[in-house]
């Protein structure tokens, strides 16, 4: 029984080592309308200024993101605000591009928007009427990029050309034509067998002809 509790354990130990594999954490800045450094409330709120500390997040690969404290990063209903809030599933679809900018839905575009509180501004997706005086800012993380939803690497590799076969090409030798009186040549056919002598007119079936050799005595001609 000991045994088998230490292997459920080192098991748990395993699998949380691979969730906090498949995530990489950072910290943000503001650039644009608005900048500084990206700081937290106690209740989650993310903002820039009011004097806050700066504040740490993790991203998946799903484009989830959660806090420092295990919240949940979320984009709200109404107003589009970006937060992190207690036993909230944190919203998919955020990613850090290679410029190292926080996206959202493929967009680096956010709002920063006054919140009337010791100069902060409340970090938004989108602008909307219900918040006023707000800037138009990029959000940058000091690490993991290439990292989200998204990001996966794609199917690579260079084309291939195939290389046309051209016709096939049959090499076609002559013969030389028999003694006086010889036909005319016959062209060798590959991977056919042997081709019979052509008849000589005047005679009956056709001998080689047989080569003048310098020196040599008279040959006997065909009959």
């Amino acid at each position: 029984m000991k045994n088998f509790a230490n292997i459920a354990a080192f098991a748990a130990g395993a699998h949380a080592l691979v969730g906090r594999d498949n995530t990489c954490c950072f910290h943000m800045s503001a650039t644009g309308g608005a900048s500084g450094s990206i700081g937290q409330l106690d209740d989650g709120q993310n903002r820039i200024g009011g004097g806050l500390s700066e504040a740490q997040f993790c991203i998946d690969s799903n484009g989830g993101i959660v806090d420092a404290n295990g919240r949940g990063c979320i984009v709200t209903g109404a107003t589009t605000q970006f937060q992190c809030d207690l036993n909230k599933p944190p919203t998919p679809g955020f990613s850090i591009n290679s410029k190292g900018q926080l996206t959202y839905e493929n967009s680096e575009a956010f709002v920063a928007c006054e919140t009337g509180m010791n100069g902060g501004l409340n970090l938004y997706t989108t602008e909307s009427e219900d918040v006023t005086m707000c800037q138009d800012i990029v959000l940058m993380a000091d690490t993991c990029s290439g990292t989200g939803a998204g990001l996966g690497v794609g199917a690579g590799g260079g084309s291939s050309s195939a290389v046309p076969s051209g016709p096939a090409t049959s090499s076609v030798s002559l013969v030389p034509g028999g003694g006086a009186g010889g036909g005319a040549s016959t062209p060798s056919v590959p991977g056919a067998g042997a081709t019979s002598a052509p008849h000589v007119p005047g005679g009956g079936a056709s001998t080689p002809s047989v080569p003048q050799v310098p020196g040599g005595g008279a040959t006997s001609a065909p009959h």
